[in-house]
């Protein structure tokens, strides 16, 4: 074995070694390592019409997706064939003949799939969850594609300047340079969604914003009201920002009378746990540990092609990239599903409410039309927080464990 050789091993050693002990520091949470949820059942716990009516509406969009999934690679496979031919054509640099490939790849894969978005989102507006007409439903993914080609345009230049400068091990510094980009992002993204919103008006939900706040240690994050009404009836918020973007967003179905006031304290409690727990740091965090892996495996398998800048490449690039994240989703899922728990843990703890939690589960299961205990392949693969059941469940143990 060549010293070379002895230099590699050693360095994927120590990478590995890296790699593991931080994602064990990641992966810990503040939920008891031992707790026992109790074993209940969801037709007992949801009622059996709510148990059918998230079953059947969920059951539609678990297969419109695998069915997109499926068209999506199938049709990078074909463009994996037929790039090169598109790239020599060009007649350009390999950087903007990359560029274009990846673009027009880019929209033949939206094309494909947006049969599948507008499948969705007639379901939904069947099952009066979705207001949105049907133009904004036609014409609407057209703003997305703007975006995604502008987003494509950006991540693809990195790339390619990277892959021409560093031959070999390019997606190091392409990887730490879209890193950046990402904290960037989630820094100056909470601005740009705070317009249109408004701060709480509530003295009662202000109050108790402060209280859990306190509670909780988040510190102090905007706080803000997302008009929603008028495009959907499911009620949902959410937490994003770093440092002073920190904001947590209610959306107003939350707070138009079908959830009690105890029920709305938890979600804010739910909220502001993410940005207590660093949840958003540790969210960078993994995407470092599993974004760099993924360049690394995408330079690997290009180079055995020739390399990213030959003709074609990118499009065996984007392949890569969207065959390896649907493998790790199943990885990326528990992560925040595990966060998505602490939080409820965390939220308990600061409203001391448990039964609120409870109910808040429950209603969102009627309310959402959410499946509390979907196929288990749906689960892995879809879900990105615990089911309904397995939430109540955890505040069951969390009453239990407090008595």
């Amino acid at each position: 074995m060549t010293a070379t050789r002895i230099g590699r091993l050693a360095t994927l050693a120590v990478a590995a070694l890296v790699w593991a002990v931080a994602a064990v520091l990641l992966w810990q949470t503040k939920v008891p390592s031992d707790l026992r949820l109790p074993s209940l059942d969801e037709r007992a716990v949801f009622g059996a019409s709510a148990v059918r009516a998230g079953e059947h509406y969920e059951r539609f969009l678990n297969y419109n997706w695998l069915l997109g999934t499926l068209a999506t690679l199938t049709t990078l496979v074909v463009m994996v064939r037929r790039a090169p031919r598109l790239a020599r054509s060009l007649g350009l640099g390999p950087v903007n003949s990359g560029i274009v490939t990846g673009i027009v790849v880019t929209t033949v894969v939206w094309a494909v799939s947006l049969p599948f978005g507008i499948a969705s989102a007639w379901w939904q507006r069947r099952h009066g969850i979705s207001k949105q007409g049907w133009d904004e439903i036609v014409f609407s993914p057209w703003g997305v594609l703007l975006g995604q080609t502008a987003g494509t345009v950006l991540v693809l230049a990195i790339l390619l300047l990277f892959a021409k400068r560093f031959a070999r091990n390019w997606w190091l510094g392409a990887g730490i340079v879209l890193l950046v980009l990402g904290f960037c992002l989630q820094l100056v993204l909470p601005y740009a969604n705070r317009l249109g919103t408004h701060p709480v008006r509530s003295p009662q939900l202000t109050a108790a914003i402060k209280r859990l706040e306190a509670r909780e240690g988040a510190g102090h994050p905007a706080v803000r009201i997302e008009p929603v009404h008028d495009q959907t009836t499911a009620a949902n918020a959410y937490a994003i920002g770093l440092g002073p973007s920190k904001t947590v967003f209610i959306w107003d179905t939350m707070l138009d009378g079908r959830f009690t006031a105890r029920e709305v304290h938890f979600v804010v409690g739910h909220e502001l746990a993410h940005h207590a727990r660093l949840h958003l740091w540790k969210g960078i965090g993994w995407g470092a540990l599993i974004g760099l892996p993924i360049l690394a495996a995408v330079a690997f398998v290009t180079r055995r092609r020739g390399g990213l800048l030959v003709p074609g490449g990118i499009a065996l690039a984007l392949l890569t990239i969207t065959a390896l994240q649907l493998a790790l989703s199943p990885f990326t899922n528990a992560v925040s599903r595990r966060y998505e728990a602490e939080a409820d843990w965390v939220g308990m703890q600061g409203t001391k409410d448990p039964q609120a939690a409870k109910g808040l589960f429950k209603e969102f299961v009627v309310t959402d039309l959410q499946d509390p205990a979907p196929p288990g392949w749906a689960h892995i693969f879809l879900d990105d927080h615990p089911t309904p059941l397995t939430r109540v469940e955890q505040a069951d143990a969390f009453k239990r464990l407090k008595r």
